[in-house]
């Protein structure tokens, strides 16, 4: 390359190696030629000596072009580019960045890093941490201030065995009162049998019109079915604890008046089977026994597997509706409905009693112990009732 470069008549002349190339010398002196004006000087050049050096008196290298020093950038001082980098002085002030719009800002006026008043001290964590300067809140080389600790936050306790509490409780208060109004049915179905007073003024006429006719028992059903809504209403959705209490009461009394006829067919079968030789047959607390023993066995199934029989709701529903089709057919067309349909009532109680007592076990509102305890009573009752059917059919 360096030879394309030289002229024929530089060839002629000596040629004195270099480490950049090959250069002519002048064959007197053995010195290169007088160099052109150029703008960069090698640094193996030598010069005269006491003379002073500088970049731009150093003799150029034959044959290469002239180094093209770079611009500036733009931020850089105002001075002469082949002079080497200018004092300090030279240099604009240190422009500091861009303050954020929420805080006042006085940039120092020599540059560097802002005073600890330039910038306000961290206080909140919603601050953008990148708005901040890296010695933001204290002077430049000093410690930091400790970080301020957020407050904590208040957030309510959440007591995990409140429901759980409430729900045992909920569970015994149903229980016991189911326990009381057993017990009372029994009482006062025992006083309206065994009582004079009772039997003369209430018991005698009750099953002397209720076993009448086939119409007037239809009646004696319509009105415990009223009472029966009645007492559930009052039990359910007062307000007042008096009024579920009544409702209660109130059910009790009608369930054991509309057994009253019941039993005195039961004490009629019993003498004629008594007056043939017979054993005591016991149809009453064989019933009794049998029903207390099978609500025990499924409420039991119900607290162990703790299953959801909420899905019998609209099978119940439509098995009651079937129910009362046939009883008022049998008023209306003077049938009997016979042994299939009392086990079929078993059933229908059975499936009620695994309803509520679910109902009871998971869902039901604690408040209403009352109404809980109403409706598995009266599942036990229907259970009763259709059991000592089962039995006078039985011991004929």
């Amino acid at each position: 390359m360096a030879r394309g470069l030289l002229s024929p008549a530089a060839m002629t002349k000596d040629r004195k190696p270099t480490s950049l190339g090959w250069a002519t010398a002048e064959p007197s002196t053995g010195r290169p030629p007088a160099p052109p004006d150029q703008d960069f000087a090698s640094p193996d050049h030598e010069h005269e000596p006491g003379a002073s050096y500088s970049p731009a008196s150093a003799p150029p290298l034959v044959g290469y072009p002239a180094y093209a020093a770079p611009s500036p950038p733009p931020h850089a001082y105002n001075s002469d580019p082949h002079a080497g980098y200018p004092p300090a002085a030279a240099y604009p002030a240190y422009a500091a960045p861009a303050q954020p719009p929420y805080a006042p800002y006085n940039p120092p006026p020599h540059g560097g890093y802002p005073q600890a008043a330039a910038y306000p001290a961290y206080t909140s964590p919603q601050d953008p941490p990148h708005n901040q300067a890296p010695s933001a809140g204290y002077q430049h080389g000093a410690a930091p201030p400790p970080a301020q600790a957020a407050p904590p936050v208040q957030r309510p306790i959440h007591k995990a065995s409140t429901g759980v509490s409430q729900r045992v409780r909920f569970l015994r208060l149903t229980y016991l009162h189911l326990l009381l109004a057993i017990a009372a049915f029994a009482g006062l179905l025992r006083l309206l049998v065994t009582n004079p007073v009772l039997g003369a003024k209430v018991s005698a006429p009750l099953v002397k019109f209720a076993l009448g006719g086939r119409w007037n028992w239809g009646v004696v059903l319509v009105v415990f079915m009223a009472v029966s809504w009645v007492a559930d209403a009052w039990a359910s959705h007062a307000r007042s604890r008096a009024v579920q209490y009544l409702g209660l009461a109130f059910y009790i009394v009608a369930e054991a008046l509309i057994f009253v006829p019941l039993l005195a067919i039961v004490e009629w079968k019993t003498q004629a089977i008594l007056a043939r030789g017979g054993a005591e047959p016991h149809i009453v607390r064989d019933a009794a026994f049998v029903t207390l023993g099978v609500f025990t066995a499924l409420t039991a199934s119900v607290f162990l597997s703790r299953k959801d029989f909420s899905f019998l709701r609209s099978g119940l529903a439509m098995a009651s509706g079937a129910a009362l089709s046939l009883i008022a057919m049998s008023l209306v067309f003077g049938f009997n409905l016979g042994l299939a349909f009392s086990v079929a009532m078993v059933l229908l109680a059975a499936g009620y009693m695994l309803y509520h007592t679910s109902r009871v076990l998971a869902d039901h509102d604690p408040r209403h112990h009352v109404a809980a305890a109403l409706a598995l009573f009266s599942s036990v009752a229907l259970m009763f009732w259709y059991v000592i059917r089962i039995f006078l059919r039985a011991r004929e």
